[in-house]
């Protein structure tokens, strides 16, 4: 498995780390089927894990946790902090200190690492930008436990480009370097292109982690089926995501319009062009759609793109694998490109 800096902080992962937000059991998962899939990972080399305190309201750490422990094989990290935020209005509860305190970071950490079973986080991230204090407390606190052993790199997660560089210059006070942005980025949501996300990192040679990098199943094509309906959670995300509270989109379009018009991840219609070149290129590679949407995120020569896709089976572990160890062409890229922004419009 190839491996990549994350960032400038000397940690290397593999090229593809694996998401975990659905690693919660009894939901649609169950315990068996996650440890069959996380050793699938390990024999693999997929052992980067990225998982947070609030999903599954700490259940998929914990179960993760559980998985190091029974295999016994190392791993590699990435977990999440969630600060009090207006994207998180169920803040976790905490037991030593106020949840609007930066200090809390450090309850969180410590409760992660005892329901992980470790002793280290190869990867802390804040979950979203505070609400409360500024970045650079949370980053002062931050470094404490990089300090203190307990951390080995620091990234951020939702923030946009002036969130990124706040956090990056008040890092680089205590001579550690930011090593990760994670944002929503695939084929289909690609203003991180345009909204000095991606300028930010490539300048400040900060790792992009994407989350959603299939759009929800909608890039492996399975809802162009006729009656294949996308499920009412995905759907939400993506209607949530299409209003644009967080303006990161910068285009003119205002909210009652986005209100009244439908997310292009939903319009099977205007999708079609696109999944056409797709296809084509698919079939010239030997590749499905999904492998060629993730190729497309690894093959970003303008910043260091580490894709997280959700792995819920083996099955889903063997495709995302089929994702690596070929590329896509310039002109493949291109043509992607071009077919992209025709469905756009």
């Amino acid at each position: 498995m190839e491996l990549v800096e994350l960032g400038k902080s000397g940690v290397m992962v593999p090229v593809m780390g694996t998401g975990t937000m659905l690693w919660t059991p009894g939901g649609s998962i169950s315990e068996k089927t996650i440890m069959e899939t996380y050793g699938a990972c390990i024999d693999n080399g997929l052992n980067f894990f990225d998982t947070a305190e609030i999903y599954g309201n700490g259940s998929s750490e914990r179960v993760l946790g559980k998985c190091i422990k029974q295999d016994g094989r190392p791993v590699l990290i990435a977990t999440k902090f969630a600060p009090p935020s207006p994207m998180n209005p169920l803040t976790q509860k905490r037991s030593t200190v106020s949840k609007d305190s930066p200090k809390a970071l450090l309850e969180a950490l410590n409760d992660s690492l005892r329901r992980l079973g470790v002793d280290r986080i190869d990867l802390y991230q804040i979950h979203m930008p505070p609400s409360k204090n500024t970045i650079a407390d949370y980053m002062d606190v931050m470094a404490e436990a990089v300090r203190a052993g307990k951390v080995r790199s620091v990234g951020v997660c939702n923030f946009n480009e002036i969130q990124i560089r706040e956090a990056h210059s008040a890092l680089a006070k205590h001579g550690i370097p930011l090593a990760s942005a994670m944002v929503g980025y695939n084929l289909l949501r690609r203003w991180p292109e345009t909204n000095g996300t991606f300028a930010a990192c490539k300048e400040l040679r900060v790792s992009v982690i994407p989350y959603a990098p299939l759009a929800e199943g909608v890039l492996t094509g399975k809802y162009r089926a006729k009656g294949k309906r996308v499920p009412l959670s995905y759907k939400a995300a993506l209607y949530f995501g299409h209003l644009d509270i967080t303006k990161d989109r910068q285009d003119s379009k205002s909210l009652i319009q986005r209100i009244l018009s439908k997310p292009l991840e939903l319009d099977g219609k205007r999708l079609e062009p696109l999944f056409l070149a797709m296809d084509a290129i698919a079939a010239a590679h030997g590749k499905t759609l999904a492998q060629v949407a993730i190729n497309w995120l690894l093959t970003n020569e303008d910043v260091n793109v580490i894709p997280i896709p959700g792995m819920k089976n083996i099955r889903q572990v063997n495709d995302n694998l089929g994702a690596l160890s070929w590329k896509l062409t310039k002109e493949e890229r291109n043509r992607i490109d071009i077919a992209e922004m025709e469905s756009r419009g």
